[in-house]
């Protein structure tokens, strides 16, 4: 929603605190103002449930699109959009109702403490991404985006506030399908600039209804905003590459769903800390509440302990037994209520996962449990807060140690079955001997406590069982015979014969060695040169060839001419810093176009600000190569040391050559001697002013780079 300043607004005449709207809807604080509309708390006095109303004058130009786009909106149901709840006029006034978002911060409230992390950003972008192109499919678009749209709940969860309906609200949703989706992806990327840098930028030609005055703008450049790389450090080389294309070169995604391919993937949930105004992060939700929506990461959680324990929970049937049914919440249909896992039973496990145990199942969704229309309200009065039956402390606490009982015996049991019949004997032991005792304990319990079967104090962890106890009782396992040493037609013993012979080779071989080793030891000390060997004379019946004149010239090996060398890639090379620098230009450096080049970001002096000795591209020769020349064009003055290497590292570089204060075409000779390598390293050690640029602007700058070699 657009800020404004309350100069420039008319307040909705007839919504004030203590004003009721509908017959329902008691008005309690206003919370926001903006073009047209105001944004007030209420209470539904009819679910008994808080809500936030959207409040305008019927009569204004905007007043029907923005009924009609609530409308439409209240029909996509995905839980990262804000629910409309409710459409309706009261005389004069006109009124949405959304859901109230309690505790949520937006974007710009995060963003008043300065920048969040990268991979923050991402994630609340992507998922902002990910909504949009669902209401894009549906035929709808937000067209309004700013920090106030996107809102982060306590636990992390992503809400996208105002699609279609803040568009209407401030008149600018007038464009085509296509139109809509290119202007909701420049709004992202905006989003993802702001994200990064706590500054609001201005795209070329953009309304003045899309303003956002609650941060500060973005430095201009030529050509549009400066990057997110040129303001702030740290920032990902995509992140930066998409807001440079979209926002100073128009390109970039046209659609959220583009978008959103391209920054994937992103974490499921947010940093522990942000430092955004020191907000609670945790994802775990308060006591009695549902599940917020967007928390994949819960929802990946109970996936995979289901997935890891599909068949223990088959086994944990038979080890669990079926006594066990009334005291586990047995509803009588089939199916069972089942307790989390949590950390009183010793296992660490991400929320929503569930007892693995008899009867078990997928966790429930989130969309299970989170649109709530009040329909349930009022029943029969039998219902909680959350919609669900009120259990005893002593029911939840036996249900939870006679699951966690399931539990241990399924995965035993389900193990075993897994590894195997033979493997697995130990395992199956101690399922039985744990599923026995347990029998045993029950039957006890019933006899002295008149029937019952579930002992409240039964925590089920003292059937530890050793392993000799599971060995005695373990089957026996034959274990297969090894295999002959000889073939089964050979003799089982030799003959006499054979045994004389062997014998006497064996003494033969005994008297030779030791007459080689006698022979060795007195050589010791003696003189090891070679007698020289006799060559001897051939005479020949040809004339002999006249001898050479000594002016005739020495045979030499000429050595193999210099070529160039075809450069197979290359990257940026800043090693003090992120170990890149503008990857996506070094390409430039060598495809033969000298009007075009590489350009590191911008620093405020030609020492790098003092923070590092250089920066430059890291170009790979394809192969081992012996370096001869290298040419530079530098488009300004600039100092620059070039070095080849086996790897993309100064260590144990050897340095082709260096200029200083130099621009133009540069010829470098490399010296004699330079071993071969796979790796140029182009080293600029001292940047130039960019031309056209601010004064105090330096960057490093290569437009060409050809390297001869043998």
């Amino acid at each position: 929603m657009p800020a404004t300043t309350a100069g420039e607004v008319a307040h909705v005449q007839g919504v004030g605190p203590g004003s009721t709207l509908g017959g329902r809807y008691a008005v309690t604080q206003r919370i926001a103002v903006g073009t047209h509309h105001e944004r007030w708390r209420a209470d539904d006095r009819t679910l008994d449930r808080e809500v936030v109303l959207v409040c305008f004058t019927t009569g204004t130009s905007v007043a029907a699109g923005a009924l009609d786009a609530a409308r439409r909106a209240a029909g996509i149901e995905d839980q990262r959009l804000t629910r409309v709840l409710d459409v309706g006029a009261d005389g004069d006034v006109s009124f949405i109702v959304e859901e109230p978002l309690t505790d949520a911060a937006t974007l710009g409230e995060l963003l008043d403490s300065g920048g969040l992390p990268a991979e923050e950003v991402r994630r609340l972008v992507g998922e902002t991404s990910s909504a949009l192109d669902k209401a894009r499919h549906r035929g709808l678009h937000h067209l309004a985006l700013t920090p106030d749209s996107v809102l982060r709940m306590p636990d992390g969860a992503v809400k996208v506030r105002g699609l279609a309906t803040d568009a209407a609200l401030v008149g600018v949703d007038d464009a085509s399908d296509a139109e809509a989706s290119r202007r909701d992806a420049l709004g992202l990327v905006k989003l993802v600039y702001a994200g990064l840098t706590a500054r609001w930028p201005v795209a070329r030609g953009e309304r003045a209804a899309l303003a956002y005055d609650r941060l500060e703008g973005a430095p201009s450049m030529v050509g549009g905003p400066a990057a997110p790389s040129e303001i702030v450090v740290g920032v990902p080389n995509d992140l930066d590459l998409i807001c440079r294309m979209t926002l100073r070169d128009d390109r970039g995604p046209v659609s959220p769903g583009d978008l959103a391919v391209q920054i994937a993937p992103w974490p499921s949930r947010p940093p522990a800390g942000d430092g955004a105004g020191g907000l609670q992060t945790s994802a775990s939700p308060r006591s009695g509440s549902r599940r917020p929506a967007g928390d994949r990461a819960g929802r990946a959680g109970a996936a995979g302990v289901g997935g890891a324990a599909g068949a223990a929970g088959v086994a944990g049937a038979a080890a669990a037994g079926t006594s066990d049914r009334s005291s586990s919440g047995d509803r009588g249909d089939g199916t069972r209520e089942l307790e989390p896992i949590t950390a009183e039973h010793g296992v660490d496990v991400a929320p929503g996962a569930v007892a693995v145990g008899e009867g078990a199942g997928p966790a429930p969704t989130d969309d299970d449990a989170t649109r709530d229309d009040g329909i349930r309200a009022g029943s029969d009065g039998n219902e909680s807060t959350n919609g669900t039956d009120v259990h005893g402390v002593d029911e939840v606490d036996t249900r939870s140690r006679t699951g966690g009982i399931a539990a241990a015996g399924a995965a035993a049991a389900g193990a075993a079955g897994a590894i195997g019949d033979r493997v697995g004997s130990f395992a199956r032991a101690a399922a039985e001997r744990a599923q026995a005792r347990a029998a045993e304990r029950r039957a006890s319990h019933a006899e002295r406590d008149g029937g019952r079967t579930d002992d409240p104090d039964d925590d089920g962890y003292d059937d530890d069982i050793s392993f000799e106890q599971a060995l005695d009782e373990a089957p026996q396992t034959e274990i297969d015979p090894p295999l002959p040493v000889f073939h089964n037609d050979a003799p089982e013993r030799p003959s006499q014969a054979g045994s004389r012979i062997a014998l006497a080779v064996i003494g033969a071989l005994v008297v030779v060695g030791g007459v080689i080793g006698v022979q060795n030891v007195l050589k010791i000390g003696q003189s090891d040169a070679a007698a020289p060997t006799p060559v001897p004379t051939v005479t020949s019946t040809r004339p002999t060839a006249p001898a050479p004149s000594s002016s005739a010239a020495p045979t030499t090996t000429t050595p193999a001419a210099a070529s160039e060398v075809e450069i197979a890639g290359g990257t940026g090379f800043d090693p003090q810093d992120d170990g890149t620098e503008a990857d996506q230009n070094v390409g430039r450096v060598y495809d033969g176009d000298d009007s075009t080049g590489w350009r590191s970001r911008w620093y405020g002096t030609d020492d790098y600000n003092g923070n590092k000795d250089g920066v430059g591209v890291a170009l790979d020769l394809g192969s081992s190569v012996t370096v001869t020349e290298v040419t530079l064009d530098l488009p300004a003055t600039q100092d620059v040391t070039v070095y080849v290497n086996t790897k993309e590292s100064l260590d144990g570089a050897q340095e082709v050559g260096s200029v200083k204060d130099d621009d133009g075409t540069v010829k470098l000779t490399a010296p004699s001697g330079l071993k071969p390598g796979d790796v140029l390293l182009v080293w600029v050690t001292k940047p130039g002013l960019t031309a056209g640029e601010a004064p105090n602007h330096y960057r490093a700058q290569i437009n060409e780079v050809t390297v001869r070699g043998t």
